[in-house]
C-alpha cells in the first residue's frame, strides 16, 4: 500500500511539473578567451608551447526549461578558439611565434538557481571539434592529433532581465583537447586541454 502511495505521488508529480514549468527558446552570441595547456610534449628537435590568447566567438541557439527559481538551459553553440603558438627550433636555434585556431561545437547543459535576476549555474560541456588550423605548424611539417570529442565542465554567473541573458563563464576540461602530435612521420605523446573564459548576450522568445 506504501509502494502505492509513492507511485500516485510521483506521477502526479510529474503531471504536475510540466503545467508549471516554463519553456523558452532563444538565441546567443558572445566572445571567448582561450587558453590552452600543452604538458608532456618532449621532442630532441623541437619545443611547443601555448602563449597569449586571443578573442574568439560564439553564436547559437539556446532552450530554457524553468520552474520555480530553478532552471535548466540546454545550448547549442559554434565556437571559435584562437591561441597563440611557439615553435623553437633547437638546432637552428629559431623561435617562431604563429597563429593556432579551433573550429568547434559545443553543447553545454547548464543547471541553476535564479534569485531575482541574478542566476548560479553550471554544468557538464560536449565539445566536437570541426577542425584547426595552424600555418606555423603546417609550414614545418608538424601535425596535431585532435579528440573528435571532448568532455568539461562550464560555471559561472549571469543577470536575466526580462527576455535579456547576461553571462560570464569558466569553462575548464575533464579530458584531452587532443594527445599527440606527428613531426617527420614519428609521433610524440603529450597532454592538451582546452580553457576558456566566456562573454555572452542571449534572448529568449
Amino acid at each position: 500500500m506504501k509502494n502505492k502511495r509513492i507511485a500516485f505521488i510521483v506521477i502526479l508529480a510529474l503531471l504536475y511539473i510540466p503545467t508549471q514549468a516554463q519553456i523558452k527558446f532563444g538565441i546567443r552570441g558572445g566572445i571567448n578567451s582561450s587558453n590552452v595547456k600543452l604538458e608532456g610534449f618532449d621532442n630532441p628537435d623541437y619545443r611547443l608551447d601555448y602563449k597569449s590568447s586571443q578573442v574568439g566567438f560564439h553564436f547559437g541557439v539556446i532552450s530554457q526549461i524553468k520552474f520555480a527559481m530553478v532552471f535548466v538551459q540546454p545550448e547549442l553553440l559554434f565556437t571559435t578558439a584562437r591561441t597563440d603558438i611557439s615553435l623553437y627550433d633547437v638546432a637552428d636555434d629559431i623561435k617562431t611565434i604563429g597563429k593556432q585556431s579551433f573550429n568547434k561545437l559545443d553543447l553545454p547543459i547548464m543547471a541553476g538557481v535564479k534569485l531575482g535576476p541574478l542566476k548560479l549555474q553550471a554544468g557538464p560541456v560536449a565539445s566536437v571539434i570541426l577542425n584547426s588550423k595552424s600555418d606555423l605548424l603546417e609550414e614545418n611539417g608538424i601535425e596535431l592529433a585532435y579528440k573528435g570529442l571532448t568532455i568539461g565542465y562550464q560555471a559561472g554567473i549571469g543577470l536575466e532581465l526580462g527576455s535579456l541573458l547576461l553571462d560570464v563563464k569558466y569553462e575548464g576540461n575533464l579530458s584531452k583537447l587532443g594527445d599527440g602530435v606527428t613531426i617527420g612521420g614519428e609521433d610524440f605523446n603529450f597532454d592538451q586541454r582546452l580553457n576558456q573564459i566566456i562573454f555572452s548576450i542571449g534572448f529568449l522568445f
